[in-house]
């Protein structure tokens, strides 16, 4: 951005020099190169500065995503502090509530693999899972966003 800032200066720089000669010249060809000279300086340090407003809202942008990125990453923070990696049977682990909202309810489970990467993704229960308590086999729960795959 400094460039294109620099740019445009020299432009203008360039398009004050010419004005100078321009007052010094007495032909009328003198004239007209001069004023060519002066609209090819201004066209320079106009693109110039164009250049720095593009890279001026291209930064202020990338500002605005990065403050963005960042209140995401704090919003997550806060919430994670609410639950806590427990043990749910048979060697499977699942990230829960801490403090669950009501006695008899302890609210969904959430895939480990997933919460650590910044996800709340749930177990849900898998098909078939009526058959299978019937025959004595235990019910499965599978992440809905990765193949992680649990039986408590």
């Amino acid at each position: 951005m400094i460039a294109a800032i620099t740019a445009g200066l020299e432009g203008i720089k360039a398009a004050t020099d010419l004005l100078k000669i321009l007052n010094a010249t007495s032909t009328q060809t003198q004239i007209n190169e001069v004023k060519i000279g002066l609209q090819r300086s201004l066209l320079e340090a106009q693109g110039g500065l164009f250049a720095a407003q593009q890279a001026d809202a291209a930064s202020l942008a990338r500002i605005h995503d990065l403050e963005r990125q960042i209140a995401e990453f704090k919003n997550w923070e806060t919430e994670k502090e609410r639950y806590e990696l427990k043990a749910i049977g048979r060697g499977a682990f699942a990230y829960a509530l801490k403090a669950p909202v009501e006695s008899n309810q302890g609210g969904p489970w959430y895939c480990a693999n997933c919460f650590e990467n910044g996800k709340k993704s749930v177990y849900q229960k898998q098909p078939g899972n009526v058959a299978r308590s019937q025959l004595g086999i235990p019910t499965i729960y599978e992440c809905s966003a990765c193949p992680s795959k649990i039986s408590p």
